[in-house]
């Protein structure tokens, strides 16, 4: 870790991808950039939602089963945070599901 100069305390990296924190970064900024806070954020997420994932099938939750999206093939439980009735995991797998319908019925 290069050192920092002195007085200044050691070199402060972000909490996403490691690199160093700018100098004119707020005293308690952990991201280099809106953009490494928002990997983060989804990665968090992601991995919060395998969790449930995993738990609700350990404790053999029957109306918590995990499908898989359609689109993507990723696994997600319906309900919170989206409609126990859901049949993507995300709105652009929707989107994606609409467009292919719609060319799918369009006459060539």
């Amino acid at each position: 870790m290069p050192s920092a100069p002195a007085g200044i305390g050691p070199a402060r990296r972000c909490g996403h991808c490691g690199g160093p924190l700018s100098g004119g970064v707020r005293s308690d900024a952990v991201y280099c950039s809106n953009a490494c806070a928002a990997r983060a954020r989804r990665r968090r997420r992601a991995f919060d939602e395998y969790a449930e994932i995993r738990a609700a099938l350990l404790r053999g939750e029957r109306d918590r089963v995990p499908v898989d999206c359609p689109v993507c093939g990723r696994l997600f439980i319906p309900g919170h945070p989206r409609r126990r009735d859901a049949l993507y995991d995300r709105a652009a797998c929707r989107a994606t599901a609409y467009r292919a319908r719609r060319r799918a019925s369009t006459p060539a």
